[in-house]
């Protein structure tokens, strides 16, 4: 297509701080554009607009893009002047087949998936950009990236409205429309951003995400509330624009400026009386000698001499004179403040004059894949491990029972080869599923930031690890426990700032995330330096709940007790809050992360602080199987779950109160016959295998180990009842069924 788009904008557009030249660089992000530029007098920053200001141009675009997305770029200054006409392209548009033209209001489905991609992609950036313009709301460049965000998801979100309105869409269309307006002048005019502008943007992405959110899912949701923070955002950026004459100036001008500024609003309302009584004399007197102190001691010589002017005039010349002349000296006030402050803008020109373009043209080594297609691959790559397995009967039998062995011998030599590609492969692919923990995390800052404020306590978030991978299943799926610990670590753990104060800490208390790779898992910890977890309140409320006998509350070790607050219905809190105490939460953490074969830990100390451990596998696609033998039927023990594997004599084996145990390590460990429990005879004699777990708290008691196999586990369909133990299945090369057994979890 080929555009000729005409820019005749003058004084209107000036006065909403927008430059034109950012629009025809946005247009040559998506074409070639040759720009004729006819008359140019584009105002600075701080220039009042005139009717002399104009920008007139012509632009020849070339670009494969429609006319709609050239008008969606331009969207916010087409009224002003801007024209856009289809020189080339349009016929051929016309003469289409009719097959390949889109029904009214169809949007394809392909462009509605990118979108929805992208769109989480600037969400996720915005709300990383937003966390370090919080910590420096001055930083042009960052707001410029946060503009950058915005724009796009505006302009991507024009285009779908194009196809289909779709009232979802059209709020992030307008919230992202003002959001960008205030960003835009914040940039232009170099003076950035206040915390509290920050705030709210973060929270206009919140309910940005709930409204993308919800139009993925096809309902509607309501964000007439949004308005009232954009209100806020702009009367924010109002109140600023009233102070930039004392802001980012040198000291001695600002400081001028903040002494003159309370007094010749003063000095004018009085003028316009036309007389004043002995009290207000008094006042002018004080003023005028505060006024010729500072601007003394500050060396502004000529405003210095004007104002010891106005003290020998004042009461010796008609009010009226006296008012002329102290009007002039505000005039010579803001001719100063304009010069010092267009010396200071020049200043910071030429320091920017060295700044590093190469950061402005895109490079990624990322290619936009499909999930579907990923789990599609991770599938084919699991049964190929499946079929590896089989090469290596295969290759036995060819020698045992065929009766080849020369053959099984150049086959085995070559399935080694295979083995390794396997392996590479397997890597690889589940690579492609890994996503750094920092997506999850991100969005915790401002979690404990607004719970700080809604309890009214001093809270800091530090994040270590963000970098670590984890499969996109499990990052998704533990959100909300992660959450629960956030939400119980602010509320239930660190103190108030008064207890925190009577107790010697610091009144700022500390929730702390770290990740890490552990060998086949990754370890997520939520820890905090609050209160910690009174064991004896929780052994009070276990007896209170009737979960527990005063008897056998009392025979349970500390660590047993902790064990307590992840059963349903439990809570410390005597009444429930809108935060907690309805007795959900620690029970949905312990739920989900077991579920996909993960584990949970607490650590707590009285007045120390408490730490929540989540154990979690790597991925859910491919898992590492120990094949375990009962007399003749093999099983599947997920390997991450197993932290030793010992050889015992049946003889070492002791029984206390009917509890079976085993002395190893210092340690006294809790037995189970995984025989007996599932009704399978054993076949072992003397000696028996041992699996313990990573805890070494207990171990399993099977017959034998068979190997350890990399394999994809299937789900058990509903509709089939099995053991609680059994969490799926997975089949062996020589095509016999296995189930996979969760007893060490």
């Amino acid at each position: 297509m080929k555009f000729l788009i005409k820019f005749r904008l003058g004084k209107s557009i000036f006065e909403r701080a927008i430059d034109p030249r950012f629009y025809i660089e946005d247009l040559k992000e998506i074409g070639r554009a040759e720009v004729k530029v006819i008359k140019e007098n584009i105002p600075s920053p701080e220039e009042e607009p005139t009717d002399e200001h104009c920008f007139h141009a012509d632009i020849i675009l070339e670009t494969d893009r429609s006319k709609e997305e050239v008008l969606e770029i331009l969207e916010f200054i087409l009224e002003d002047g801007v024209e856009v006409e289809v020189l080339e392209g349009e016929e051929e548009k016309k003469h289409r087949p009719e097959e390949e033209k889109k029904e009214e209001g169809e949007i394809p489905q392909a462009l509605l998936d990118n979108y929805r991609l992208e769109t989480e992609e600037i969400l996720s950036r915005l709300r990383s950009a937003l966390e370090e313009l919080y910590e420096n709301p001055g930083n042009l460049d960052l707001i410029n990236d946060v503009f950058r965000s915005f724009h796009t998801l505006k302009g991507n979100t024009g285009l779908i409205l194009s196809y289909r309105e779709e009232p979802n869409l059209r709020y992030i269309h307008e919230i992202t429309h003002r959001a960008e307006t205030v960003l835009q002048k914040a940039r232009d005019t170099g003076i950035g951003l206040t915390n509290r502008q920050v705030e709210i943007l973060q929270e206009i992405v919140d309910r940005l995400d709930d409204l993308f959110i919800a139009f993925t899912e096809g309902r509607e949701e309501d964000a007439e509330d949004v308005y009232s923070l954009l209100e806020e955002l702009s009367s924010a950026e109002k109140r600023k624009d009233s102070m930039i004459s004392g802001e980012g100036l040198p000291p001695d001008l600002s400081a001028l400026i903040n002494v003159a500024s309370q007094y010749i609003p003063v000095f004018r309302e009085l003028c316009s009386k036309g007389e004043i009584n002995e009290e207000e004399e008094e006042f002018f007197r004080r003023a005028l000698l505060t006024l010729y102190k500072v601007t003394k001691d500050l060396g502004f010589e000529d405003l210095n001499r004007k104002i010891k002017d106005l003290q020998n005039a004042f009461g010796n010349v008609d009010f009226r004179e006296f008012c002329q002349n102290l009007e002039e000296l505000a005039s010579d006030l803001n001719r100063i403040v304009e010069e010092r402050s267009k010396e200071a803008r020049e200043e910071r020109r030429e320091e920017r004059k060295t700044l590093d373009t190469s950061r402005y043209v895109a490079r990624t080594s990322y290619l936009k894949v499909e999930e579907s297609l990923v789990k599609d691959l991770m599938d084919i790559v699991g049964e190929l491990s499946v079929f590896k397995e089989w090469i290596y009967i295969f290759a036995a039998k060819l020698d045992r029972v065929y009766g080849v062995p020369e053959a099984s011998r150049e086959l085995k030599d070559n399935i080694r080869r295979f083995r390794s590609l396997m392996d590479s492969l397997q890597r690889t692919v589940l690579e492609m599923r890994m996503i750094p923990v920092s997506t999850l995390l991100e969005r915790f800052p401002k979690l404990v930031r607004d719970l700080s404020r809604l309890l009214g306590k001093k809270v800091k978030l530090e994040i270590e690890g963000g970098e670590t991978k984890l499969d996109k299943v499990i990052v998704e799926r533990i959100a909300e426990p992660m959450i629960h610990l956030i939400r119980n670590a602010v509320d239930h753990g660190i103190e108030t700032p008064e207890e925190r104060e009577s107790l010697g800490k610091p009144v700022e208390g500390t929730v702390k995330i770290r990740a890490y790779q552990e060998g086949g898992s990754v370890i997520i910890e939520v820890s905090d330096d609050g209160r910690g977890i009174d064991v004896d309140r929780v052994r009070r409320k276990a007896v209170e709940r009737g979960l527990y006998t005063e008897e056998e509350i009392s025979r349970m070790s500390d660590e047993e007790v902790m064990q307590i607050i992840f059963q349903p219905g439990f809570s410390t809190k005597d009444q429930a809050t809108e935060l907690s105490g309805r007795g959900v939460g620690m029970d949905v953490v312990a739920n989900t992360v077991r579920e996909f074969g993960g584990d949970v830990e607490i650590r707590s100390q009285k007045h120390i602080g408490t730490t929540v451990r989540l154990t979690l596998p790597l991925t859910l696609a491919i898992r590492k199987v120990l094949l375990v033998r009962i007399g003749s039927v093999t099983f599947g023990v997920p390997a991450e779950n197993v932290g030793e594997v010992l050889k015992v004599s049946r003889e070492s084996i002791k029984s206390i109160k009917g509890t079976k145990v085993i002395y190893h390590r210092d340690r006294v460990l809790e037995l189970e016959f995984l025989g007996e429990k599932l009704g399978v005879k054993s076949s072992s004699n003397g000696t028996v295998t041992l699996l313990v777990d990573n805890n070494l708290t207990r171990g399993v008691v099977v017959d034998d180990v068979v190997s350890t196999i990399d394999t994809v586990v299937k789900p058990i369909p509903d509709m089939i009842a099995t053991a609680e133990e059994i969490s799926g299945i997975t089949i062996l090369g020589d095509g016999s069924v296995v189930y996979i057994l969760e007893v060490l979890r």
